[in-house]
């Protein structure tokens, strides 16, 4: 039975849902390996638990039956096995070079690559942990508090940096707070200005900006680079890695963001990004968000555009947070070890 820090899913769980659970355990297993049967092990343990009628019927969903009819038991296992199946090779395709698992011989085991601490494969996993570090979590421990803070105000920051410099195919700055420099927004604004960005700063805020604003709800900007400014185009961006993500609109802070700092704003075309950690599966809330949202970079798009924009920034491309890719692996050394060391 699997003995590694994880929740069993619940009963009712969807199949990304289940991939995840596959995903976290073959992550903290010394072997870096899960057998798919002891998924089908796990929920059906789980069910024995459950004594109410109304469970019977979600048992046969999951490899179970109440009447011992072994058939079914396995009919209903080889469809989940390619529900499974068909999300990983969602993930691997969307992902692209950038997913940091793959399906064993027959689809009997999902497998963590063997250098999964490189570059090209870190984005993801700290994506994956970040979407279950509040509501529906599968961890089986507490997560220090420290973690949680160096991961929201630093780690998802320098990722979504580099996504979005990935997703311009240009550069990008770091405005969300807190700062690694400390520079104030208008310091940092004009430090993208000096890149290229293709706008005029003010040489103060402006005087209807709140006197205590860090960001002014922008935590990225990134623009497409040409021969000459403007750029062809420029983004604005919000992380969010909360469950209340469908809230927030970068759109809505962007034109009180650009009175407030810039005396003459972009004037290419402008887009909007929000980066989230989740694996969006609904479809209808993919689209309709996407009207909300202008772009949506969730779990499975956002590591190859930070596969990118690290390939960018290791070309000769500035941009901010380009020194603190190590930040990044540090915590995810530090989560994983807190982790095992709760077993």
């Amino acid at each position: 039975m699997v003995s590694e820090p994880v929740v069993t899913p619940g009963l009712n769980s969807k199949d990304h849902e289940l991939v995840d659970w596959l995903e976290l355990t073959a992550f903290f297993n010394e072997f870096r390996t899960v057998r798919l049967d002891e998924l089908h092990a796990a929920l059906e343990e789980q069910f024995e638990m459950v004594e109410d009628d109304d469970s019977h019927e979600v048992l046969d969903e999951f490899g179970g039956n109440n009447d011992g009819d072994i058939a079914r038991i396995d009919a209903e296992k080889e469809k989940i096995r390619e529900l499974i199946e068909n999300e990983v090779d969602f993930r691997i395709k969307d992902c692209e070079d950038a997913y940091p698992f793959y399906l064993g011989a027959d689809a009997e085991e999902l497998v963590l690559m063997d250098n999964w601490q490189d570059d090209q494969y870190t984005p993801y996993l700290i994506y994956l942990i970040t979407a279950h570090l509040t509501r529906d979590s599968l961890f089986d421990f507490e997560v220090a508090n420290d973690l949680i803070q160096r991961l929201r105000n630093r780690v998802f920051q320098v990722l979504s940096t580099f996504a979005m410099a990935g997703l311009a195919n240009g550069s990008a700055a770091s405005i969300g707070w807190p700062r690694t420099d400390k520079a104030d927004i208008i310091t940092t604004l004009k430090r993208a200005e000096a890149r290229g960005a293709g706008f005029l700063t003010k040489e103060k805020p402006g005087p209807y900006t709140p006197p205590n604003e860090k960001d002014g709800g922008i935590d990225v900007i990134a623009w497409q680079f040409d021969v000459r400014p403007p750029p062809i185009l420029f983004y604005f961006a919000q992380v969010a890695s909360g469950h209340n993500w469908t809230e927030k609109s970068v759109s809505d802070h962007s034109k009180l963001f650009a009175r407030n700092y810039m005396d003459d704003a972009h004037r290419g075309n402008v887009g909007y990004a929000t980066l989230l950690p989740f694996r969006v599966a609904d479809e209808i809330q993919w689209k309709n968000q996407h009207m909300i949202h202008g772009v949506l970079l969730d779990r499975t798009r956002l590591p190859k555009f930070a596969v990118i924009g690290q390939a960018l920034a290791r070309s000769g491309v500035e941009m901010d947070e380009s020194e603190n890719m190590p930040q990044v692996l540090d915590w995810l050394s530090d989560f994983r070890a807190e982790a095992l060391a709760w077993k």
